[in-house]
């Protein structure tokens, strides 16, 4: 049995085995994890679809509107008035009845003769309305009226959602407080208790409280896998393992449609949510780790030697650990530095450490890029009018994404990526209101080239802040990250209620958007392809590896004075200590 001594951590982790049967285990828990969280906010899609609806018929009229067409017609002529819908096209209005004393014509005197009704005056439905569903395949818009008066229901229901998001991915910052594990774990219970909450909500106010607390609990053990992957895993493999996650959660996507069709009442298609969670979420509670890295960096060294040597049994490595990672070794910070990792001091150190630029080019990222998948993914049709088709297809186009998004970031790096799937996704969004309706098949590509787009980049978002900042800022950082992320997915809504007076004021405001983060992300993200995960703020702000306007400049031989800078930085560090 070979003893390593003084060891720094990324050589205690390569003797312990940086891509092994241990990380392939991660793999599995990082996929199926995955999974669930796509069943936390985003069902809204499928439970609050769109359904056709008009102002329930006079009783007295109701059977004739099913009997004969031409009747039918001319009867909901005499109801229903005309208004102008967002394409400036007439239609018989959805909401609106014309205001007459109907129990004064008789139906069966047909043909009526009703006054003209170019005066009379229009009112709400005073029959209530009617939907196109029958109750077996009642959805929650239908369950709590989200139409007509009561539509900004749904656009608030999605926004709370995003709240919760927001206040979750600030509770995110206890993973740098408490450990990995307890935030994961607490985010799988939270979410599946959110669920039970939703399926058996009883009126809209309930219904209400556990979307806001499933947002809460949405995406938190999301990050707290992508953070445990940049600390356990060879620098290599990183890219790969997250990638993974992505396929997961847009797996989780895809089977929203399918369990939609399958369970098309919204109580039941809630509750197959639950169960498939509870059976996903058991077993990764169950093997999720902690992480050795964030052990050492809180100055738990016991704790961090113990992990890894679990590292090396499993992927059957002949390595002890018995005097690495020693409290005073230059590789670790001492106690009274460890605890440095609460959100206030985080964000002194993000901020006057030299990596400013940096965290807000991260932060504008996360922001525009949730808000224009937000609002894809949760109100748009362009792919189906089949409301689980346009789920399941909306979900499957991120797959081939994902794949080049994978290859992209192996070969061309992250922010050139990031570069070219923000500016794909700019563009789409600025061409899509000019394409004729007619041209369908063209319309369709598009949308489908910025979903792919926009979620492609998503991974490469999740995947900067645990490259670029250092350990004990890590966790805290990616939930200010997220945090400015569900401020867009916050206005997504809004966006396309905007959409809804105007196409081209909605995709340009999106597209603009998007086009200024790719500038940004090519001139102010370091490339960290190949380069190992920073500890202190000194050693994240000793990446200069940026791009700017040189698109084709090379780093590949900068590899090795990097990790020369990075040995330099903490010998020096050890010094000022000692």
């Amino acid at each position: 049995m070979g003893i390593t001594e003084g060891l720094n951590y990324d050589e205690a982790l390569t003797a312990a085995g940086g891509w092994g049967r241990y990380q392939k285990l991660i793999v599995l828990i990082s996929f199926f994890s995955a999974v669930p969280n796509a069943y936390v906010g985003f069902p809204l899609a499928v439970s609050q679809a769109k359904v056709e609806h008009h102002c329930t018929y006079p009783s007295e009229y109701y059977n004739y509107t099913t009997e004969n067409e031409t009747i039918r017609q001319q009867i909901i002529a005499t109801i229903t008035p005309l208004v102008r819908n967002q394409r400036h096209q007439m239609v018989r209005s959805s909401c609106k009845i014309y205001q007459r004393n109907y129990s004064e014509y008789h139906v069966e005197d047909w043909p009526l003769v009703f006054p003209p009704a170019n005066d009379l005056p229009v009112a709400d439905c005073q029959y209530g309305i009617s939907f196109s569903l029958p109750p077996a395949e009642e959805n929650v818009r239908m369950k709590y009226s989200m139409v007509c008066n009561d539509a900004w229901k749904a656009v608030f229901t999605a926004s709370l959602n995003s709240v919760g998001l927001l206040i979750g991915s600030m509770i995110g910052v206890t993973g740098d407080w408490y450990g990995r594990k307890p935030m994961f774990i607490a985010a799988c219970v939270g979410q599946i208790v959110s669920q039970i909450l939703t399926t058996i909500s009883w009126n809209f106010a309930s219904y209400c409280f556990s979307i806001l607390l499933g947002g809460m609990c949405s995406l938190v053990n999301y990050v707290a896998v992508y953070v445990l992957v940049t600390e356990i895993c060879a620098p290599g493999w990183r890219n790969f393992i997250s990638i993974v996650s992505s396929v997961g959660f847009s797996v989780g996507y895809c089977t929203l449609g399918l369990l939609g069709y399958l369970f098309p009442y919204w109580r039941s298609f809630l509750g197959s949510m639950v169960v498939l969670s509870t059976l996903i979420y058991a077993p990764c509670c169950w093997y999720f780790p902690e992480s050795s890295r964030w052990l050492a960096q809180k100055g738990k060294s016991d704790l961090a030697i113990k992990g890894l040597r679990v590292i090396a049994r499993v992927n059957s490595r002949p390595v002890q650990f018995e005097n690495a990672l020693k409290e005073n070794d230059h590789v670790i910070i001492s106690k009274s530095n460890a605890t440095s990792s609460g959100a206030i001091v985080a964000l002194r150190v993000l901020f006057k450490a030299g990596i400013a630029k940096r965290f807000c080019a991260l932060i504008y990222g996360w922001f525009v890029t949730s808000t224009v998948y937000y609002a894809i993914a949760l109100f748009s049709t362009d792919f189906s009018s089949d409301r689980f088709l346009n789920v399941f297809l909306s979900g499957i186009v991120d797959l081939p994404a994902f794949v080049i998004t994978f290859l992209l970031l192996t070969h061309a790096g992250r922010p050139r990526t990031a570069f070219l799937l923000m500016s794909l996704t700019g563009l789409s969004s600025l061409g899509l209101p000019f394409i004729p309706k007619d041209l369908y098949a063209l319309k369709t590509i598009l949308a489908m080239i910025g979903k792919g787009s926009i979620g492609g980049v998503f991974h490469v978002w999740y995947l900067l802040p645990t490259e670029v900042m250092p350990t004990l800022q890590r966790s805290s950082a990616m939930s200010f990250c997220s945090g400015a992320g569900r401020v867009g997915s916050i206005i997504a809504p809004y966006v396309m209620y905007l959409a809804n007076t105007s196409d081209i004021a909605a995709n340009a405001m999106m597209g603009t958007a998007s086009l200024l983060s790719a500038l940004i992300s090519i001139l102010w993200i370091p490339e960290t392809l190949g380069v190992p995960v920073p500890d202190t703020a000194a050693e994240a702000r000793g990446n200069k590896r940026i791009y700017g306007f040189k698109l084709l400049a090379n780093f590949g031989t900068d590899g090795a004075r990097q990790k020369k800078r990075r040995d330099s930085v903490k010998i020096d560090e050890t010094e000022q200590m000692l």
